[in-house]
């Protein structure tokens, strides 16, 4: 059987002889020629079957086409100048498709660096990165979301026969029709049918709508496939022209790029007018976020909560002294933490290497409701797993405190309350930057709750914690594909890396 499976360099490609008397309904052309977009070859053997569908489709067209036609001429065998002239246009072609499909696997590799912050801007969240990467974000998410929906075999028609063009942006720019007038406008029926198929919390929903809002106050309210680059650009510079900062800009940008490249990929839109309209950021290091360094974790657990017990009210009881601790100890996400139900605080038995039994505790970190109606959400796939409480958390107290609980059905933290959007940490957050910058003295901006995981990351490292173990620690996803296969790494490889880490120097007191 046939796999149409072709590699050309590092790339695979689908690639399928026509037949030559079809030829002449394809300009001439002797075979199909796609990108699989991807260097790993399992991964591109599961794109195939959708082209070959939809080359069996384009044949059979082809084939009833002619069905009627008479006979053609035969054609005269070419002279050595032509077929020198057609060898090196196919050489030039091919050149081209390879240049292509490079530049969109580089893509891919830098949207697997971006994810969090392309899963992030996917769900509506407000993103955690450095403006240059949210922005750079924004611009992939539109081209990874179109290939996984399979926007390349629409595109096979009005491709097919022409020769492949030098950037994916000139391509659509001839490929796309101008769509009918239907009527839809980006702060209504494209903001509507996003947030439903997306599944987009609320807050998501609002911070693009008053978007779209902003989009329409500063150039002209028309419907979505009216929407011109010229527009995009206009907007742009109104906003700076505003006084609103780069990461502003940028931010409601790519939040502007999210509607319009939705509306492009559910055909109600002939292009994403906004795809690669961005204002570039000079010192693309200038927001983001460092780790603590040990003076600073030294100044925050050294502060009243941790010396004199004081438990400011903005901190929300036992959260304010707890809340720090589990960031730097488990390098988990402030909401992962802060939505932490007792039950999700786990004993449990596993063998070691020698099968003989330990038990041990563990965070449950995953996307449920209880019988309560109690909703956890998490980041993504990779967000869900269980991370091995640190020897240190069990020292200062914190089993003592989970058990000493009143309600051992209810939240860890009972007196975190969400806000209109269900974020439970959301109004400790807005209490815990200004705590560190007055009280503890931290007054470098890019040092921030999220700060605790950087530095999580550092001290694994220091560790010498194999890589997969912090990954699957922290949540993140696999880099490769071999990352995929089995059931990550077992509970007492955890619970033997998680022992392993220390911060060197650093002393806490016992609440």
């Amino acid at each position: 059987m046939c796999t149409y499976l072709a590699k050309r360099g590092a790339t695979y490609y689908f690639r399928r002889a026509i037949p030559v008397e079809l030829r002449p309904a394809f300009g001439g052309r002797a075979e199909f020629m796609l990108s699989l977009r991807s260097k790993d070859r399992a991964e591109a053997k599961l794109r195939i079957p959708a082209h070959t569908t939809e080359t069996d489709k384009l044949l059979a067209d082809a084939m009833r086409s002619l069905a009627g036609k008479p006979a053609s001429k035969p054609v005269p065998p070419m002279s050595p100048t032509q077929i020198e002239r057609e060898r090196s246009r196919w050489e030039a072609e091919q050149q081209q498709a390879d240049y292509v499909a490079d530049e969109l696997f580089a893509a891919d590799m830098e949207a697997e660096k971006l994810g969090p912050i392309m899963d992030a801007l996917s769900d509506g969240k407000e993103p955690e990165g450095s403006p240059a990467d949210i922005a750079r974000a924004g611009r992939l998410a539109v081209l990874h979301e179109r290939e996984k929906a399979g926007a390349d075999i629409a595109a096979l028609h009005a491709r097919y026969g022409q020769s492949a063009r030098a950037s994916v942006g000139e391509t659509q720019a001839v490929e796309c029709e101008p769509a009918t007038d239907s009527g839809l406008y980006l702060n209504k029926d494209i903001l509507d049918r996003w947030a439903t198929e997306r599944g987009v919390v609320p807050k998501g929903k609002d911070t693009h709508k008053a978007v779209a809002e902003w989009f329409y106050a500063r150039t002209e309210r028309k419907p979505v496939e009216r929407i011109t680059r010229q527009d995009v650009l206009a907007f742009k510079d109104k906003l700076l022209a505003e006084g609103q900062s780069v990461a502003n800009t940028n931010m409601k940008l790519s939040r502007l790029r999210t509607l319009l490249g939705w509306a492009y990929q559910n055909d109600l839109a002939p292009a994403n007018v906004a795809e690669g309209i961005s204002v570039k950021v000079a010192d693309s290091g200038k927001g983001k976020r460092l780790p603590f360094a040990l003076d600073e974790l030294q100044a925050i657990f050294a502060s009243p909560i941790y010396a004199n017990g004081e438990r400011p009210k903005g901190g929300k009881g036992e959260a304010a002294y707890w809340l720090p601790l589990l960031g730097l100890f488990t390098g988990a996400r402030l909401e992962e933490i802060g939505q932490l139900r007792v039950t999700d605080v786990q004993r449990r038995e596993y063998p070691d290497q020698d099968g003989e039994m330990l038990a041990g505790w563990f965070l449950h970190i995953t996307e449920s409701t209880d019988e309560r109606g109690q909703a956890n959400r998490i980041k993504n796939a990779a967000s869900e797993r269980l991370v091995p409480l640190h020897p240190e958390l069990e020292r200062l107290g914190f089993i003592a405190y989970i058990e000493k609980l009143k309600d051992q059905q209810g939240r860890v933290f009972p007196d975190l309350v969400p806000n209109v959007y269900g974020r439970l940490t959301a109004k400790w957050g807005e209490w815990f930057g200004p705590y560190m910058r007055t009280v503890c003295g931290i007054t470098d901006k890019r040092k921030v709750f999220h700060s605790f995981r950087h530095t999580f990351k550092d001290y694994t490292r220091r560790a010498k914690m194999p890589e997969g173990i912090q990954r699957q620690l922290m949540g993140h996803a696999g880099k490769d594909v071999a990352d995929d296969y089995g059931s990550g790494y077992d509970l007492h490889s955890l619970g033997e890396a998680m022992a392993s880490y220390r911060v060197p120097g650093l002393v806490i007191g016992k609440a």
